[in-house]
């Protein structure tokens, strides 16, 4: 069962990499080419209205795997894996307040927490390349530097946490830019 769950989060997180780069690839195309902004018209319309619902189940999934990689398949959290639950677990809670309000500039100012995120995780993505950098605090009980998983030649569980991070992060932010040009409230 455990390998199973670690191939699942693995696989969902090689899923939402995937919609990192789309996103960014229609963000590129939509800034240069009038015709790709008219073509993915309907799907930034859709992405207005339920970007913040997205990012707050991708935030979700993201706080499920966490508990159960340290639950279910015996995973003791390092000090770098806490600050990013730290960051994620709440912003599960947010999202679901930034989806129902539905304020453009809310949908904005709530990027900046998975931005933070995605930094502490680039750092433990860091730290497990090159264990000498660990902090001392990374040595305190598990070190920082411990791969729990290594999926696919390159997943990890701070990679999962960062591709959930970015992803959260451009959902919020074409969510509300797109909120922004379609008038939602102040």
């Amino acid at each position: 069962m455990r390998d199973f769950g670690i191939a699942l989060l693995a696989s969902l997180g090689v899923v939402a990499q995937l919609a990192v780069v789309g996103l960014l690839i229609a963000a590129l195309a939509a800034a240069v080419s009038p015709a790709a902004r008219r073509a993915i018209a309907p799907a930034a319309a859709t992405l207005g209205e339920w970007g913040a619902w997205m990012a707050a189940g991708v935030a979700a999934v993201a706080v499920a795997g966490s508990l159960w990689f340290s639950n279910d398949a015996g995973f003791i959290p390092c000090h770098l894996c806490w600050l990013q639950r730290e960051v994620m677990y709440p912003l599960a809670f947010l999202l679901v307040a930034v989806a129902i309000v539905r304020r453009w500039w809310l949908t904005l100012a709530a990027a900046v927490l998975p931005l933070i995120g995605a930094g502490i995780s680039a750092r433990h993505v860091w730290v497990e390349a090159h264990p000498d950098d660990e902090s001392a605090a990374c040595r305190v009980g598990v070190p920082c530097s411990v791969k729990w998983i290594d999926e696919f030649g390159y997943i990890t569980i701070p990679v999962l946490a960062g591709t959930a991070f970015v992803l959260v992060a451009l959902l919020l932010v074409a969510s509300g830019l797109v909120q922004r040009r379609q008038g939602a409230p102040r």
